[in-house]
């Protein structure tokens, strides 16, 4: 499945879509692990998750003085596509997922 998201809670800015991350899970009852796995993709606990090379990651913003993307948070909303046409789409809460 693929997940792309948006930033919403992105203090006051309007929200942007930051990325799409590629996960490994394609049946509809795994729609729980797609998004904690693009949830963790898009940290930056180790390092910058935007600077460093993923293939399962294609970054679709970029801010224009050259400053690395944040991490996902509470707030923005993760779309789960399970085909071309097929999608949920879930806000990050401080404790899972809404379905919105």
């Amino acid at each position: 499945m693929l997940v792309t998201i948006t930033f919403n809670n992105n203090y006051g800015a309007v929200p942007y879509t930051a990325a799409s991350v590629k996960t490994p899970f394609t049946a509809i009852e795994e729609v729980l692990k797609a998004l904690n796995y693009a949830f963790i993709k898009t940290q930056n606990i180790d390092e910058s998750w935007s600077e460093s090379k993923c293939d399962e990651i294609t970054i679709a913003h970029h801010h224009f003085d050259g400053t690395p993307l944040r991490s996902s948070m509470v707030g923005d909303e993760f779309v789960v596509w399970s085909s071309n046409k097929d999608f949920k789409k879930y806000r990050c809460e401080s404790l899972g997922w809404t379905e919105l």
